[in-house]
């Protein structure tokens, strides 16, 4: 099944098909890249679910560190570079408004789902505030890029953090 949409945010138009793969995680299509529209959720090593909870990883996905994120993507799909997710934030309007668009209300079927974080001693953070999604590209030896959206803006940030955190993490097909 495909749909079309055709969003039409101020002055902008952004044409994103939307579509359903073969294993069952929903994708959408945003220029020329086939991204998941949902958070990935698979059980690897180095990847756990909210505050241990199997019923939120059902809802938010799985929460990795980069390296899980980095060395456990589906056959013929790719943890995003920092680039990818550059290219895909200015075709939806830049940093100050692809967060919105992104959101799960955000109409533009991505459907961020802030699924907050985990850090490296075990505590759980920012559930439904924070969507925090890993970039495959290093920062440093011990950090990598990553890019986060939160309910209190429209922005989608672009930082680098320790890679033993967890982080939620979409694919691109390749």
């Amino acid at each position: 099944m495909k749909i079309s949409i055709i969003l039409f945010t101020s002055f902008l138009v952004f044409n994103i098909t939307i579509a359903t793969t073969v294993q069952n995680y929903k994708t959408i299509k945003v220029e020329n890249k086939i991204w998941m529209a949902e958070n990935f959720d698979a059980e690897v090593p180095g990847s756990w679910c909210y505050d241990n909870n199997p019923e939120n990883c059902k809802k938010y996905g799985r929460l990795y560190t980069y390296e899980a994120a980095l060395k456990n993507c589906p056959k013929g799909w790719h943890l995003p570079s920092d680039q990818e997710w550059t290219e895909l934030i200015n075709f939806l309007g830049g940093e100050d408004v692809a967060g919105k668009v992104l959101k799960m209300d955000g109409k533009s079927g991505f459907n961020a789902i802030l699924g907050g974080s985990r850090i490296p001693m075990g505590s759980f953070g920012l559930i439904g505030t924070y969507g925090c999604f890993w970039t495959s590209t290093k920062y440093d030896k011990a950090h990598a890029w990553y890019r986060y959206i939160t309910d209190q803006n429209d922005y989608i940030i672009r930082t680098y953090f320790t890679v033993s955190y967890g982080f939620s993490v979409r694919y691109v097909k390749d």
